[in-house]
């Protein structure tokens, strides 16, 4: 397996991310059969690489092998002047998924923000697992998907 470096998402990465999502549409939570689902799913990715949340994981030959597409939820930083970040996309090529998601969202906890993210049933890359080993913990779903959160530490809390 080739060394994996991950790096912050800008707009410059749009092209390996689409790529990377199209390669896994069948796994992940994005349609992109119609014109329609596909102009969603590029506004929302344009979004989040604007947002400097989103993360990318790179092989060597800086190809986009692992993509976390995440935002600030404006609500809480109008309303409560805190950060908390809603992740809307995960994605990693099948021979990189466990090294790319571990990456991806220790990149994002390093943040020190309460993280949010909700998972479909039926999504294919087993990322319930990946997420709890990573610190989150599972909030109600409602059936259709099983929401994770992470908050940090209380200490942490404290101190910022």
């Amino acid at each position: 397996m080739s060394e994996l470096a991950c790096r912050g998402a800008s707009l410059s990465d749009m092209k390996g991310i689409w790529d990377l999502v199209r390669g896994v549409a069948d796994d992940i939570p994005v349609s992109i059969a119609s014109d329609a689902d596909q102009e969603r799913a590029l506004s929302n990715l344009m979004e989040c690489c604007s947002d400097n949340c989103s993360t990318v994981v790179c092989n060597m030959e800086k190809e986009i092998v692992g993509a976390l597409l995440a935002e600030r939820d404006l609500l809480d930083l109008a309303l409560a002047n805190k950060e908390t970040i809603n992740v809307r996309l995960t994605a990693a090529a099948a021979g990189h998924r466990d090294a790319a998601f571990r990456m991806l969202f220790d990149a994002l906890i390093s943040r020190g923000a309460p993280i949010y993210i909700s998972l479909p049933t039926g999504e294919g890359q087993a990322l319930a697992k990946i997420l709890s080993d990573a610190g989150f913990s599972s909030a109600s779903g409602d059936g259709k998907a099983e929401l994770f959160k992470w908050e940090p530490p209380v200490e942490a809390k404290a101190a910022a």
